[in-house]
């Protein structure tokens, strides 16, 4: 059926090969009598040759001897028929097929189409492109298998909606001109109907409207308002189209205005305007040249005054005035403003300093009055008295320049200018000075600011940028003083990096700074540094009393936090369909967790492995999550973390038997995620997954899906410095954000600080760390493309955990007499990598034993509809006495095989430790175990019950 599609090669005595068709024949002229080989290769491997390949032929003179090959080939692929059946009315322009989620070729409404070529194995097949009318009966897409050689056939029954009656579209509009108009509108009705309101300039669509003739009346007109035409009006607005009617409106007007205007002159003017009032009414402001418009006025005398003048102004003529309204009119006045002057000024020249440097000027004066003067400067508004001027030393190109006299007094008076001359001199002086431009304590990251907070318990290191006022050949020391409540705990003394000091701070470079690792012993609650470059003032400097930092000599103090140390459970997976099973064990622990202990705000971690656990789904992982194997494995895991009752972060390690595609999964704020257990990759995949756990979205780098919308930085970059502590290393800020998909990552103080924050919070479910054990029931589920799935409920003795909060989502029991037991409102968290949005709950709800025994149905509702469960007619107990449940060892631990129609899931235990073994479904499980006992605990979807079973025993 497929023969090989680029044909053979054929080789004589081993010479070079030549090409040769599928059937086809080859021809060599003068070959020397004798025995000669013949070899036929470049065979596909679907194809058969019929006997040798290489043969020994015996070539006659004057004669033509033949080999001839018998090629046999079997098909690889297969093929899928899709049959559509629609119906009347039809979607006219037919549909899509859909295979394995990408578009494939058109299908009519009744017909068949065949896809062919098709690789074998299981596959999905969908409809898409169906009118808004139009709806899938039953499955949407379908999963069938193909095998090689043979086709396989499905089928989509389609039904459509008859379309709508004929109707169309009416747009009334009202335009409204003249003065004082409607001020609430006016109102309308359609064909007799409830009267509506509209605007004065308005459009308002009705629509659908039937087609065909329609009367519209307009009402709720002003006095003094009229319509231009009839106030009722016949329409017609026709099928699928638009039709327009408007009314014009005319309002005359009963009302007046007035204008009132002002000019100031003299200085200072009034600094915040006037204001001008109507009959004592309401205040209108107006500028101090300026005008103000006041509508609304009724006709006749009014009183007009202006307010709000300055005490140094004064208003000319009368105030308040009579003014006539007249309606229609605008009536206008006019108010001469005159100010006088009450303030003086001060002009500080300075001379002496070269171009571009400061002075250290400083002018104090009457009524607290203080300013700083860096260059020649008046300061206006001052207040009439005594005022002085002192000037400072300042330094320029290691030059110190003096000012004399350094004080001087001058008087200011209202309406005048005071002036006075600053003259600075070159004083001799060292020209080299040193000073610690900042500090960084990093444990990580950190930014410029140092303004980033630090671990308590954890260590760090710190830089001391020291800069010179030029260049140098000065290599200081530098002494670091840390502190503990006030008392110094260290004292660092650090040589210089080079053989002279930058004059610049350079973050880029390790060898700009002055650099030391930090202990955690130092580094927690009431840390102080203190930093000074040359302490034994071994190198003459201009000025020796700006050495520290802090230059006041008080020690900084870093916010330091107590964080917990991250608890994490490994959970090795092993794939219920084929075999494959995560790789963790005691000694790989580490290697896991060694780029998350490097990143992220952690004192430490603490872990440890969990049994073997194997999954419920018969899905393989896949390279796309195509079957939602990932997140269900994903479900699964959280189950078993509420199950076990534990505080600490559940790590599913696993392999997914492919080279290229998804590597981890986890959820957004739920302390669950999983990885794979690639060697080179795995502490990178799980540090990103951890960040999902603790709320963080994507970082945009790498094409990661969802991107953080808040997210600072270009690219998904850092956007300020890390240090790899142990490497001594700096991580520029290109560097990508671990929460991106981009290679080589590290953290940025954005994702650093929300991981802080968030861990030092609240999850979105968890439970008291006081809280007991006792008797609950695990309810647990999905949203899967909007769909709740709700999975079989199990009664355990572990720690409650409910919702932190109210959500969309409620999940509900009742006894079997219809009481209500418990209802939950809750959110379903978020798998941050699946496309689907998929989401995801679990819940250990507090039930006694007497309301455990009435529990009769659960069920799941929210905005994609609603899941189900009902206990059955037949008590749990009377299922399984005549159901058996067998167990059988097999290498490497048990099988258990049960009859699924009585119990549609059973949790597998392991006898002592209580570790969630399997979460196993389809009526047969194989998990890992050496002990000779297994503990079950059977659902019928509702209710429960717990048995041990010896392994090998029925």
């Amino acid at each position: 059926p497929e023969p090989d599609p680029d044909g053979y090669s054929v080789s004589i005595d081993d010479d070079a090969p030549q090409t040769m068709g599928q059937n086809a024949v080859v021809r060599r002229e003068q070959v020397p009598v004798g025995t000669h080989t013949v070899e036929l290769s470049g065979v596909a491997a679907n194809c058969t040759v019929s006997g040798p390949a290489r043969r020994t032929l015996s070539i006659a003179a004057n004669a033509v001897t033949s080999a001839t090959y018998a090629v046999t080939c079997a098909a690889t692929t297969g093929a899928i028929q899709v049959t559509t059946s629609t119906g009347d009315p039809g979607d006219a322009d037919g549909y899509r097929l859909r295979l394995d989620g990408a578009d494939s070729e058109p299908i009519p409404a009744d017909g068949t189409v065949t896809l062919a070529g098709i690789a074998p194995g299981p596959h999905t097949v969908g409809l898409t492109g169906l009118s808004g009318t139009c709806r899938v009966e039953g499955e949407n897409p379908v999963s069938l298998a193909v095998t090689a050689g043979e086709t396989a056939t499905t089928g989509f029954a389609v039904r459509c909606d008859p379309p709508p009656p004929a109707a169309g579209t009416l747009e009334l509009t009202t335009t409204t001109s003249g003065q004082n108009l409607d001020p609430d509108g006016y109102r309308f009705r359609v064909d007799g109907g409830a009267l509506q309101d509209i605007g004065i300039n308005t459009t308002v669509t009705l629509s659908p409207l039937a087609a065909g003739d329609h009367t519209v009346d307009l009402r709720g007109l002003a006095a003094n308002c009229a319509v231009t035409g009839e106030s009722s009006r016949v329409v017609t607005v026709p099928d699928g189209g638009v039709v327009q009617l408007a009314f014009d409106v005319t309002c005359t007007a009963t009302t007046g205005g007035l204008s009132v205007s002002t000019t100031t002159s003299g200085e200072p003017a009034d600094p915040d305007g006037y204001a001008v009032a109507v009959d004592g009414g309401d205040p209108h402001p107006v500028g101090v040249n300026g005008s103000a418009a006041i509508d609304g006025l009724a006709p006749g005398s009014r009183s007009v005054a202006l307010t709000g003048v300055a005490a140094n102004c004064t208003v000319g003529g009368q105030n308040p005035r009579n003014v006539a309204i007249v309606a229609g009119e605008t009536a206008q006045t006019a108010f001469a403003v005159t100010c006088s002057a009450t303030t003086g000024a001060l002009t500080v020249t300075i001379a002496g300093l070269p171009a571009g440097t400061d002075a250290a000027v400083t002018v104090t004066g009457p009524g607290g009055f203080s300013r700083q003067a860096t260059a020649t400067a008046t300061f206006p508004d001052l207040q009439p008295g005594s005022y002085t001027v002192s000037a400072a030393e300042v330094t320029a190109g290691a030059i110190r320049y003096a000012a004399s006299p350094a004080n001087r007094t001058v008087t200011v008076a209202a309406a005048g200018t005071a002036r006075v001359t600053v003259t600075y001199a070159a004083v001799a002086s060292p020209t080299l000075n040193l000073r610690i431009e900042g500090i960084q304590l990093t444990q990580g990251v950190q930014t410029a600011d140092n303004d980033l907070p630090l671990v308590a318990n954890r260590d760090g290191y710190l830089r001391v940028f020291v800069v010179a006022s030029g260049p140098n050949s000065a290599a200081p020391q530098v002494r670091v003083r840390i502190y503990r409540n006030g008392n110094v705990a260290a004292t660092l003394n650090i040589p210089a990096p080079g053989g002279e000091s930058p004059t610049a701070k350079d973050e880029g470079r390790l060898s700009s700074s002055w650099n030391v690792k930090v202990p955690r012993t130092l580094i927690g609650p009431g840390l102080a540094v203190l930093a000074e470059v040359d302490p034994g003032n071994d190198i003459a400097e201009s000025n020796e009393s700006d050495n520290s930092f802090p230059l006041s000599g008080t020690p900084h103090q870093p916010q330091v936090r107590n964080v917990s140390v991250l608890g994490v459970r490994f959970v090795p997976v092993k794939q219920r369909a084929n075999g494959l099973e995560g790789v963790i064990t005691s000694d790989t622990r580490g290697r896991f967790l060694d780029l998350t202990r490097r990143l992220y705000p952690l004192p430490g971690t603490d872990s440890d492995v969990h049994a073997v656990y194997t999954t419920a789904t018969s899905d393989p992982l896949q390279p796309e999550n195509a079957n939602g194997a990932w997140v269900t494995v994903l479900s699964e895991l959280d189950a078993l973390r509420v199950v076990e009752g534990s505080d600490w972060t559940y790590y599913g390690v696993v392999r997914p038997g492919y080279s290229g595609g998804l590597a981890g999964v986890g959820f957004l704020g739920l302390p669950t995620a999983m990885g794979y257990d690639n060697e080179f990759d795995a502490s990178r995949v799980m540090a990103h997954e951890l960040g999902h756990t603790w709320n963080r979205d994507h970082a945009p780098c790498g094409g990661a899906p969802d991107a953080d919308p808040q997210y600072p930085y270009p690219g998904g970059q850092i956007g300020v410095y890390g240090i790899h502590l142990s490497q001594e290393v700096l991580k520029p800020p290109t560097s990508p954000d671990i929460m991106g998909y981009c290679g080589d990552p590290w953290i940025s103080d954005y994702t650093y600080r929300a991981v802080l924050g968030y861990r030092a919070g609240t999850g979105s479910l968890r439970a008291p760390a006081s809280a007991g054990v006792e008797r609950s029931l695990l309810v647990w589920g999905r949203i899967v493309a909007g769909r709740p799935v709700l999975e079989p409920a199990f009664e355990v003795m572990t720690r409650p955990r409910l919702p932190a909060a109210p959500g969309p989502y409620t999940v509900e029991a009742r006894a079997t007499d219809g009481a209500a037991l418990f209802s939950l409102s809750f959110d379903a968290a978020p798998v941050a990598d699946d496309p689907r949005d998929t989401r995801h709950f679990a819940f250990a709800v507090p039930l006694s034993e007497s309301a455990a025994a009435r529990l009769g149905s659960l069920r799941l509702s929210g905005p994609g509809g609603e899941a189900a469960a009902a206990r059955p007619a037949a008590p749990l107990a009377a299922l399984m006495a005549s159901d058996s449940i067998v167990t059988q060892r097999v290498a490497g631990g048990a099988s258990v095989r049960w009859n699924p129609a009585a119990h549609p899931m059973i949790m597998v235990r392991h006898p002592r430790t209580g570790e969630v073994l399997s979460f196993a479904r389809g009526g047969q499980v194989e998990v890992a175990t050496d002990q000779s006992e297994l503990e079950l605990v059977v659902s019928d979807r509702v209710a429960s019950r717990r048995l041990r079973v010896p392994v090998g025993n029925r």
